[in-house]
């Protein structure tokens, strides 16, 4: 049970660090806010199986600004292609490998990738992953690279684990 307990609340403070962010300072939000974050967070136990990695709080202090910088070079990206006279596109199809081993490390980076600058995470199939990007000319190898190496460190996947799955 104290397993169960200590999930729920990190689970009840990740939902209300998410609403937080989404809504700011306004109190009067919280009325909604306040069962919103508990019912997600007793959905969240019953839906998603308990994963097999503990989540690392140096990992998620690491991984919080990766994610917002590439989120936000990724945006700028975007619009700076939407926006240009000229054509700035080089699409195509890679594929990637991971050494994530299966489970949700993988999901997470497989879902992750689409916030990388001029990245989509087309399909997931074993350990490849394939990627729709806006210009083969970007850095995307060194961008994946480093996402993998961030959610595994949230994960706290050592070198081991990641090279025997």
């Amino acid at each position: 049970m104290i397993n169960f307990n200590r999930r729920f609340f990190l689970r009840i403070f990740f939902f209300s660090s998410v609403w937080f962010i989404l809504t700011g300072v306004d109190t009067t939000s919280w009325m909604v806010g306040v069962p919103a974050v508990l019912i997600a967070s007793g959905l969240s136990l019953m839906l998603a199986p308990p994963s097999q990695y503990q989540i690392s709080l140096a990992g998620v202090f690491r991984f919080i600004p990766f994610f917002l910088r590439q989120s936000l070079h990724g945006g700028i990206d975007v619009m700076r292609r939407a926006l240009s006279f000229r054509q700035l596109l080089d699409p195509g199809l890679v594929s990637y490998t991971t050494f994530l081993p299966e489970g949700s490390a993988r999901i997470l980076f497989a879902n992750t990738i689409s916030l990388l600058p001029g990245t989509l995470s087309a399909e997931l199939h074993g350990n490849s992953v394939t990627i729709h990007t806006l210009d083969r000319g970007l850095p995307i190898w060194a961008n994946i690279q480093g996402l993998e190496y961030h959610i595994a460190a949230l994960m706290r996947i050592s070198p081991e684990k990641m090279n025997n799955s």
